[in-house]
């Protein structure tokens, strides 16, 4: 597997436009979905075809994690990004020219094909851009222009649609996918596209890699789509908790979304800087059990009888926080156990199993909502995911003694460069606001 980046220190210029795409991809994808949310609702559909839309937004994650990682590992970089760009432009353009229901559902599906073939595609490419030593740094910038994307979208969407419509929200997304494809164009830094023979040594440690073989990464992947599946369990409950149990406004309501993708900037920044100080994998490891414990604690917290509504604030901002700290630990510790030329189909493994985790959580919210009110609820899933903590730290234990403690995980120097370790970067692999 070839590819193309700048061993003699961290390619900037490449970062920095792989952050600019990654806010642009977020600000069209969350345009798109919140427009046709709020057009669905407005023409009046119910909560299930509102679900549905959600679930053929997810579900191509999912599906095609096999595939798209494959690709990612064999095709050019750049060609995959220009046309998983293009196929979304055309898919969201064309929202614009129909109201039927299932078109619709069909081109939330395309839209959703190409985000899955873009996240492994960039998510192994960012690793070849910096060395180890800037990595976090160059993750948190990548992460934050997802993360901005992501805030950002909804609320210009809100406005567009006021304003001029969904239509204009619609183009303004099909627009920041268009910019996002030329810009892509820019990134010099490559791989995929040309397959030649590994080394013997890497051939022997590379081929035949799956994600069941690495029993230390098996164990936090288990534990983060775990939590994520309890967390989308009460997601569905957040409106009810502040609207309903506090009698807060929309405003406060949506002040308080707000402070979860807040505390994701920020912790994304503290993260790189706890990172850089970690040189084992097992200590990603509990550093990844730590902060999912700390969602847990945030989520039991936010079930308490609080005697304000202002006191959610600071719990979803340190939410937040232990969110971003989850993503950073574990798209690490894929980039440094996962040979190079196998990272396309690690992130898309690992991202399809968080995705598929996900869609199970949301299903499972309604039967939640239906036996348990909504502050016994978030009491419950903040206690399940502590105990999911507590069961993967045997685990873990037992996968960090298989380890060498003297290496900073199972690959060998050949395969672990410094400069070519990496973490998925293009979208967390969990986003909940419980």
């Amino acid at each position: 597997m070839s590819f193309t980046s700048f061993i003699d220190g961290t390619r900037w210029s490449d970062v920095y436009t792989a952050a600019t795409c990654a806010f642009l991809a977020g600000t069209a994808m969350f345009t798109a979905d919140f427009a046709l949310t709020l057009q669905l609702q407005s023409q009046g559909f119910g909560g299930f075809a509102i679900a549905a839309l959600i679930i053929c937004a997810t579900l191509p994650l999912v599906v095609l994690a096999p595939v798209t990682g494959r690709m990612a590992d064999r095709f050019d970089s750049r060609t995959l990004m220009a046309v998983s760009g293009l196929v979304q432009t055309a898919a969201i353009i064309a929202m614009v020219f129909t109201d039927n229901l299932y078109a619709l559902y069909g081109l939330v599906i395309v839209n959703a094909a190409g985000t899955a073939v873009l996240q492994p595609v960039v998510s192994a490419l960012v690793p070849a851009m910096s060395r180890r030593e800037d990595l976090p740094h160059a993750v948190a910038l990548v992460q934050t222009g997802t993360l901005v994307g992501l805030a950002a979208g909804p609320a210009v969407a809100g406005f567009l649609i006021g304003a001029n419509g969904v239509g204009a929200a619609l183009m303004l997304a099909a627009a920041c996918a268009m910019a996002r494809v030329l810009l892509c164009c820019d990134i010099r830094t490559r791989r995929g596209g040309v397959r030649r023979e590994l080394p013997v040594h890497q051939a022997a440690k590379g081929t035949g890699w799956r994600l069941g073989g690495d029993r230390l990464l098996t164990a936090m992947v288990f534990g983060l789509s775990a939590v994520i599946a309890a967390m989308c369990a009460v997601n569905v409950l957040s409106v009810f908790l502040v609207r309903e149990v506090y009698g807060a406004t929309e405003s406060m309501y949506g002040l308080i979304k707000a402070c979860w993708t807040i505390g994701m900037v920020g912790g994304a920044w503290i993260a790189a800087a706890v990172i850089r100080r970690l040189d084992r994998d097992v200590q990603l490891a509990w550093m990844l059990m730590a902060c999912l414990a700390g969602v847990g604690l945030v989520c039991f917290g936010q079930g308490m009888p609080l005697f304000t509504v202002l006191l959610l604030v600071p719990l979803n901002l340190i939410g937040g926080i232990f969110n971003a700290g989850e993503n950073s630990a574990l798209g690490i510790a894929v980039a440094r156990r996962v040979p190079e030329a196998f990272r396309g189909r690690a992130n898309a493994a690992v991202g399809g199993r968080v995705n598929a985790a996900q869609l199970i959580g949301f299903l499972l919210g309604g039967g939640l909502s239906a036996v348990m009110d909504v502050q016994t609820a978030f009491a419950a899933v903040g206690l399940v995911s502590i105990a999911i903590v507590l069961v993967c730290l045997p685990v873990i234990r037992r996968a960090a003694r298989e380890d060498d403690p003297t290496s900073a995980g199972p690959a060998t120097p050949e395969l672990g460069k410094p400069e070519l370790a990496g973490a998925a970067a293009l979208a967390p692999f969990g986003i909940y606001h419980p």
